[in-house]
């Protein structure tokens, strides 16, 4: 007879496949586990935003299971905890736990920069495919180490936001051979400049990155034009807004000028925000 032990490996083994959660919401139903059974149906399907909220509200600790000791935050994607926040070293002390217990894709880290060596050595972020590490003041340091960690290789996600990153963080970035896969890449609240932009602008290394946000940071004019006229990026999402955020009286009011944002929206269309 099948077991629930059962069904949790082989959503751990394929665990971008609705399929075997569906089986499992199905058996779920025939055990007398409804509420569980409806929650993975409605988070693989079209959805109902307030009844998900009712029951994760309800059931949503007694679902999670053992995440809950390693984790300050989790939060349910096709019915099984799918993204946790958890301090770095925690997550490379017990990450082999959380893994085994839940199908996570995305780690939100806190307080990174203690374990930067540790972190860009561990083979568990080879399980991760969006790492959210904003505000860890990781600096350039932690963006070299990343750029040169082969276990990165299957992210799709990545945000970098508030690490006191310049143009040395964005040439490593550009350079590293572990990022191609990279759909969404965020650097907002840093101190990139037109440098950083035009190594973004110049760069072959992602061809599949789709989102990019650069806000907040020290952009003008030269790098605005470089990203419009990159040979390489094709972008469905572009935030360029913020640029020297606390800067901007000291010249004119927006540090691009209309002629640089007017080319950046007839290349990236209405999803450039500025």
């Amino acid at each position: 007879m099948i077991s629930e032990e059962a069904f949790r490996l082989a959503i751990l083994d394929r665990p971008d496949d609705d399929g075997p959660r569906l089986v499992f919401a199905d058996w779920l139903e025939e055990e007398g586990d409804a509420e569980r059974a409806e929650l993975i149906r409605l988070q693989c399907g079209a959805g109902d935003p307030q009844r998900e909220r009712d029951l994760i509200a309800r059931r949503g600790a007694h679902w999670a299971g053992p995440v809950l000791r390693y984790v300050y935050g989790y939060s349910f994607r096709r019915g099984f905890v799918e993204e946790v926040t958890v301090e770095a070293a925690m997550f490379l002390d017990l990450g082999e736990r959380l893994f085994n217990a839940a199908p996570i894709r995305l780690v939100r880290l806190i307080q990174a920069r203690a374990v930067l060596g540790r972190l860009f050595q561990s083979p568990l972020l080879s399980l991760v495919r969006a790492l959210h590490l904003t505000a860890c003041k990781i600096g350039n340091e932690g963006a070299i180490l990343l750029a040169d960690c082969p276990h990165v290789a299957g992210l799709r996600t990545l945000r970098l936001g508030e690490n006191a990153l310049d143009d040395q963080a964005v040439e490593a970035l550009t350079d590293s051979p572990y990022l191609s896969n990279l759909t969404s890449l965020a650097l907002s609240n840093n101190l990139i400049g037109d440098l950083g932009a035009r190594l973004l602008a110049t760069c072959a290394s992602f061809p599949h990155l789709a989102a990019l946000d650069l806000s907040a940071n020290q952009i003008g004019d030269a790098g605005a034009e470089a990203l419009a006229l990159s040979p390489h990026l094709r972008l469905a999402r572009l935030d360029m807004s913020h640029q020297f955020a606390g800067f901007a009286t000291r010249s004119r009011t927006f540090p691009i000028q209309l002629k640089q944002q007017q080319a950046l929206r007839e290349r990236y269309g209405a999803a450039c925000q500025f």
